[in-house]
């Protein structure tokens, strides 16, 4: 039922259908899995006019995805266990070492424990 109160019709609920957020995973093939599993860990690495050349070697965690923002949102978790900025895969590739990818299966946060702050 529709929140006037009548069916839906087949219209109406293709309309509400499209309407719906999709998760686009890029093309691209990466040395990782795309996407990145929550909790894998990550270093900022030297690289050419990199916005992160004053943090060379910080270390962040990744966090887990939102439903809104997509799958080639990766947000990164910083040392306090904070979500403090967001990044796709192409600059994680480009200015990013992988230094462990996580088992985590879940991409979504339902259920799982916030993250710790780190040394």
């Amino acid at each position: 039922m529709s929140a006037s109160g009548g069916l839906m019709t087949a219209a109406k609920m293709k309309k509400k259908r499209s309407q719906r957020l999709h998760s686009k995973l890029p093309k691209k093939n990466y040395s990782f899995p795309v996407p990145i599993p929550p909790r894998s860990v990550v270093s900022v690495k030297a690289a050419a006019r990199s916005p992160w050349l004053n943090e060379v070697g910080r270390v962040f965690r990744i966090g887990y995805y939102s439903r809104h923002d997509g799958l080639n949102c990766i947000w990164l978790v910083d040392e306090h266990g904070k979500y403090d900025q967001t990044i796709d895969h192409a600059f994680l590739d480009k200015f990013f070492k992988i230094e462990s990818v996580s088992k985590e299966r879940s991409l979504y946060e339902r259920g799982r424990p916030q993250f710790e702050p780190y040394t």
